[in-house]
């Protein structure tokens, strides 16, 4: 089956998600990505866990994904040479180092372009490459904290501020820079070359539903929404106590179809009659009796029984489910949402899938995330390097495997 990006090569200098999980996205769409580390590995290969007595990292084998690996020195002058000859015939170059560090190993948008005037050089920071706060460190967490997202998560008494537990911040950013490329991709016949430039502060800021327009332009500063919507807070929108549980309701009562299979659900066909109810303003302004009635209702029904009412009636409704429960549905498998492949460390890995989908193309889990090194040898001898030459970089730790 034809794959995409096949004739696509990409240098990954990434570290840890925001960086990887671009390159990760090009190589599911079957480009041949290099992952580039020093001596000693990224930093996101760190042990999290012990699998089979070995060191494991679930993030890292899953966001490096149907790749290959170098392990090279940048700071030494061969390993800098190495990687110039790399990128004489890339297509893409992702790093997201912090502002001045591609400059210091000579990796920088200006060196590589001189080399090569058809790269597409993605550079992925916390806070942009200029501005007030373009030096500060900028990873998921400040970021979720100083765009104010935090700001809408959890009620009022809740203290400290809570992060969301998903790195949206890196996972934004992540599908900013995948589609920029792929557009710089498109357009290279036309522009040549360009540099993609993604903040984490941007990519989540662009997502917030529409926060900082109900701000910027009502005058309205969104605040914490617990289980509902922000600016409708009285609007039962996430989730309820069943009898043996909690079901996730979209309750949204200014919908004529919602209101009118509200109506039925409790039996109140006065309630269609009523003046104040005629319009979605009236009733959102009494969305918190109203919601009250349904939770009255709710609290009696068991939470099996409850979903299949209300998606009957057209009441958008899910059970809540813990991570073990999720990953256990019948749903999950039909949508192929696992896949296993084989390990030589941890014997099968069991990970979640691509989110890529195209009906004609191969878009898949193709290879494990490889070992530190593990391609040094297939990668230079495919730039012209001979063993005796490999050897010697590796006796003097320009290589590492």
């Amino acid at each position: 089956m034809h794959v995409p990006l096949s004739d696509i090569s990409v240098i990954d200098c990434g570290q840890v998600i925001a960086g990887p999980l671009c390159a990760t996205f090009l190589a599911d769409l079957g480009a041949d990505v290099v992952k580039i580390e020093p001596p000693n590995g990224e930093m996101y290969r760190s042990h999290r866990r012990t699998l089979n007595d070995e060191s494991y990292n679930p993030g890292f084998e899953l966001f490096n994904r149907n790749k290959r690996a170098l392990s090279v020195d940048l700071k030494s002058d061969e390993g800098g040479e190495l990687v110039h000859e790399l990128v004489e015939e890339a297509d893409i170059f992702i790093q997201n180092w912090p502002p001045g560090v591609a400059e210091r190993l000579d990796v920088d948008y200006d060196t590589l372009t001189a080399i090569n005037e058809d790269l597409i050089y993605v550079h992925i920071t916390g806070y942009g490459q200029s501005g007030p706060m373009a030096n500060l460190p900028g990873m998921d967490a400040m970021t979720q904290h100083v765009s104010g997202f935090t700001s809408m998560l959890g009620y009022e008494n809740d203290r400290p501020p809570i992060r969301s537990q998903s790195s949206l911040a890196d996972y934004f950013a992540a599908y900013s820079a995948t589609v920029s490329v792929l557009g710089a991709l498109i357009g290279r016949d036309r522009t040549g070359g360009q540099k993609v430039e993604i903040s984490l502060l941007e990519a989540l800021s662009h997502n917030l539903d529409a926060a900082y327009e109900f701000y910027n332009n009502l005058g309205e500063v969104p605040g914490k929404g617990g289980r509902n919507l922000y600016y409708q807070p009285d609007m039962l929108y996430g989730a309820a106590e069943a009898a043996d549980g909690y079901v996730s309701v979209a309750l949204l009562l200014y919908s004529e179809r919602i209101w009118h299979a509200y109506c039925e659900l409790l039996e109140r066909p006065d309630l269609l009659e009523k003046e104040q109810y005629q319009t979605t303003q009236g009733r959102a302004e009494d969305a918190d009796h109203l919601c009250s009635q349904f939770e009255a209702w709710l609290a009696e029904q068991p939470v099996t029984e409850a979903v299949e009412r209300l998606n009957e009636l057209g009441i958008p409704a899910a059970p809540y489910q813990t991570i073990e429960e999720a990953a256990e549905m019948d749903h999950m498998e039909h949508l192929g949402v696992f896949e296993e492949i084989d390990h030589p460390v941890y014997d099968t890995l069991t990970l979640t899938s691509t989110p890529l989908s195209l009906s004609e193309s191969d878009v898949s889990l193709r290879s494990r995330a490889p070992f530190l090194g593990e391609h040094n040898r297939d990668i230079l001898r495919e730039q012209g390097y001979d063993d005796g030459e490999i050897d010697h970089l590796l006796e003097k730790d320009v290589l590492s495997q």
